[in-house]
């Protein structure tokens, strides 16, 4: 396992560098929009937003003491309580502020102010549980960039909260979709997409220890990457990945005028800037 998450790539006119920073927790920013809600119910979950940062942050998602994630996490509430208990529905946006993003309008829990926040993974609540799958779900996309199906473990971990939550039938809403969803993300056809992750991001390491096996690294990503396109054109994951990495990538072949001239066929909404830099701009 490489030391860390966090790659911010500098572009220049050379190379694009990769460094690493350490660090032991996710660094959420959290965001709850309670302006839907009745008056009362704002006020008593005015301390909600703070408790899930802190749950997030403080949480032990993986057992590696060597990673940071930066996580960006957007809930818009609505009131839907019952007579016996408050409970709301939720439109969820998380990300980790770069190449993965899951939207999801289907979730409904219970919730009490001032409960307590906790990671159990052996109890399944309709609140954590959500959370949980998406966070797994983010870090096992993470971990695919520095191994070969390296986050497979975390994939099992989203696909167990997602066994549990089957057996809560007040609250089910959305987890069909939510199952769809992680079978696309994990199943075979997931393998090609996932190992491109791993090469490309060893091919910029490679680059930034100006290691000639980049490019031949960025080619196994390349050639993986289009057997991806080819199959679904529209495929969801590789547009976030290409829109977030396609200028580290077109770096990797500044001097390889048949691989951008690929890249360009694969990844038609970024052909400008691989012609542009096929022609040394």
């Amino acid at each position: 396992m490489r030391r860390g998450f966090i790659r911010t790539f500098i572009l220049s006119v050379l190379l694009a560098a990769t460094p690493r920073l350490e660090a032991q927790k996710l660094v959420p920013q959290v965001k709850l929009i309670l302006e839907r809600l009745p008056l009362e119910k704002q006020k008593r979950l005015t301390d909600f937003e703070s408790a899930l940062a802190t749950y997030l942050s403080d949480a032990d998602w993986t057992g590696d003491t060597s990673w940071e994630l930066p996580l960006n996490l957007q809930i818009y509430l609505q009131d839907v309580s019952v007579s016996f208990e408050d409970r709301y529905a939720g439109i969820c946006l998380i990300s980790n502020m770069s190449d993965l993003q899951f939207y999801d309008k289907y979730w409904k829990f219970p919730y009490m102010a001032g409960d307590r926040l906790f990671l159990d993974v052996n109890l399944y609540e309709p609140f954590t549980g959500f959370i949980n799958f998406y966070i797994y779900l983010v870090i096992a996309g993470e971990y695919d960039k520095y191994a070969p199906l390296g986050g497979s473990p975390w994939y099992e971990k989203a696909k167990a909260v997602y066994d549990q939550a089957r057996f809560n039938s007040a609250f089910i809403w959305g987890w069909d979709e939510r199952g769809k969803l992680l079978q696309s993300l994990m199943g075979f056809e997931a393998q090609p997409f996932r190992k491109s992750k791993y090469c490309f991001f060893a091919a910029f390491d490679a680059a930034s220890q100006a290691d000639t096996a980049a490019v031949r690294l960025g080619l196994d990503g390349l050639t993986l990457l289009e057997s991806v396109r080819k199959r679904d054109p529209e495929h969801k994951e590789t547009k976030d990945f290409l829109n977030a990495h396609h200028m580290s990538i077109a770096e990797l072949f500044r001097n390889d005028p048949e691989a951008l001239n690929r890249l360009s066929a694969a990844d038609s909404s970024h052909a400008e800037v691989y012609r542009r830099m096929s022609e040394g701009r």
